[in-house]
């Protein structure tokens, strides 16, 4: 435990009450040792305020007011922030129970990995957790080109990603310019540096809420530069089965105890 990294953790926030509440819980609920905990709320005016004050004794930063959108908020807070592994968490997803431990173990016994994911796990409004059945391993040269998306090999899911600060620089920050699309952008510039290494373990969830901007997907895909119609997701849905079975075995993961 002496060894786990400081994680910083920044969770961009803009009137997200129904929601904000369960999010900042599952994080301090995980009583990692080593946490950077960061709320950038955008100006909510919906009671955000309120539930971010009641936790701000636990709480590295936090700030409500206007930004440049949601990718400025985050640079912001990584700005401020200091831990040597990084991640964000959006204000209606969830991290899963033990999740930072298991993060924490992968960066401090394993120096050569640079960044990793856990397997994709959705929640809907009731917190009803859906797992995937098969475990999901990516290709580096596959996320450089862009084929991680819902029209083709699956999203890499931003819940549940993290990475260490010096491939952050390396890389570069998120592109303020982009709404939709700011971490499929970073995904391929990271993956010029290193592999991706998949835990088999989800690390959180993705919650599906009717106001989420992912709902707007013909948005996302034309911000991602992917012409793929709406109708090829169907066809690529069971070659990206096939591509998952076959796949993993080869796959730079990680197997986590207990």
């Amino acid at each position: 435990m002496d060894n786990w990294p400081l994680i910083a953790l920044i969770t961009p926030s803009y009137n997200q009450a129904a929601y904000l509440e369960r999010t900042i819980r599952s994080v301090l609920e995980q009583n990692y040792p080593r946490l950077e905990f960061i709320i950038m709320d955008g100006g909510s005016t919906d009671g955000s305020v309120e539930i971010i004050r009641r936790y701000q004794s636990h709480l590295a930063h936090w700030t409500s007011a206007k930004d440049g959108g949601q990718s400025d908020a985050i640079n912001q807070g990584f700005a401020r922030s200091t831990g040597a592994v990084m991640t964000w968490l959006n204000s209606d997803d969830v991290l899963l129970p033990g999740a930072l431990r298991h993060v924490g173990e992968a960066f401090a016994q394993h120096p050569d990995i640079h960044w990793l994911t856990g397997q994709p796990v959705n929640t809907d409004v009731h917190d009803h957790l859906r797992l995937f059945p098969l475990k999901v391993g990516y290709r580096r040269g596959l996320i450089q080109r862009g084929w991680y998306h819902g029209r083709g090999l699956g999203f890499i899911r931003q819940e549940g990603t993290f990475w260490r600060r010096s491939l952050w620089e390396q890389a570069g920050g998120l592109d303020a310019a982009r709404r939709y699309t700011m971490d499929y952008d970073l995904w391929r510039r990271f993956a010029r540096y290193a592999d991706l290494v998949a835990l088999d373990v989800p690390l959180a969830a993705f919650r599906v809420q009717p106001e989420q901007k992912t709902a707007a997907l013909d948005r996302y895909y034309a911000e991602a530069g992917v012409s793929l119609p709406p109708w090829f997701r169907y066809l690529a849905l069971p070659l990206r089965t096939l591509w998952t079975l076959a796949y993993w075995p080869f796959a730079p993961h990680l197997n986590v105890d207990g």
